[in-house]
């Protein structure tokens, strides 16, 4: 038995945990996995526990983020199609402070001069020390450690626009979310727990909903916390979720414009 179809209209992912995210216009997904790439590396403050010699998961209070550190979404950054190089346009553009161009995040230096940049134009003590890439092989830098990609539903962003008065719907990127689906009644995704999606080739279960936080009060452009969604969400709603996370159970191929059916 199949639901109502919606359609897929956008993919991204998070190469560095904190920065931009990267649109995609396709994904391979494979069972029990993210989408490749997404989290793949975090920027590590200076008192993180992390440790390069025993990589593993660790809880995102260990990294730069925006709930802490909202100056990050002031670095706009581009990837290559492998997610491993990265561009971030001028943080300031009348000194050209923050400027960085094709850093391979695989080779010791290409990781060095992403440390620099964001050391200069965080400070000091906004990175508690040295900012440090990590990375974890086998592991990702998500907020929770279960390999999950997470979903929103344009609908309840509109539904949230309006309640809020903000006169057009909630900007999805202060969400951070992988995919982005179009179609379905506002907040039937929080029915879905259990169900079984199809989107495209791929098949994704729905595992839990998605509690926010106060990272979803920066503007992605401007890096200005701009807008209290939790109380927002509070006041109109009474809690503090939105979307879902789901994990991969039958891999295949998702595409911009491929058709969603929640699938029994």
């Amino acid at each position: 038995m199949t639901t109502q179809p919606a359609t897929l209209t956008r993919i991204h992912r998070f190469p560095v945990k904190g920065l931009s995210p990267q649109p995609l216009e396709q994904a391979a997904l494979t069972p029990d996995q993210p989408i490749a790439g997404d989290r793949r590396f975090a920027l590590a403050h200076g008192a993180s526990a992390f440790d390069p010699q025993k990589p593993a998961f660790q809880k995102k209070a260990h990294f730069l983020t925006w709930v802490r550190n909202p100056k990050l979404a002031s670095l706009h950054c581009a990837f290559d199609p492998s997610g491993t190089k990265i561009t971030v346009a001028d943080a300031d553009p009348e000194t050209s402070e923050g400027r960085l161009d094709d850093a391979d995040l695989t080779t010791a230096q290409g990781r060095a001069a992403l440390e620099t940049l964001v050391q200069q134009v965080m400070g000091d003590e906004q990175t508690r020390g040295s900012v440090r890439v990590a990375e974890a092989p086998g592991a990702w830098f998500a907020d929770v450690p279960q390999p999950y990609l997470s979903i929103q539903n344009a609908a309840s962003l509109r539904d949230i626009g309006a309640k809020m008065g903000l006169n057009e719907p909630l900007d999805w990127r202060r969400l951070r979310g992988n995919l982005l689906l179009e179609g379905f009644d506002p907040w039937v995704e929080m029915h879905w727990i259990g169900a079984r999606l199809q989107i495209g080739t791929a098949i994704l279960e729905v595992a839990e909903i998605i509690g926010r936080c106060g990272a979803t009060h920066v503007n992605p452009d401007t890096a200005e916390q701009d807008l209290d969604l939790l109380s927002g969400l509070r006041n109109a709603y009474g809690h503090t979720q939105c979307g879902v996370y789901a994990r991969v159970v039958e891999g295949g191929i998702i595409r911009l414009g491929d058709s969603v059916a929640r699938i029994y």
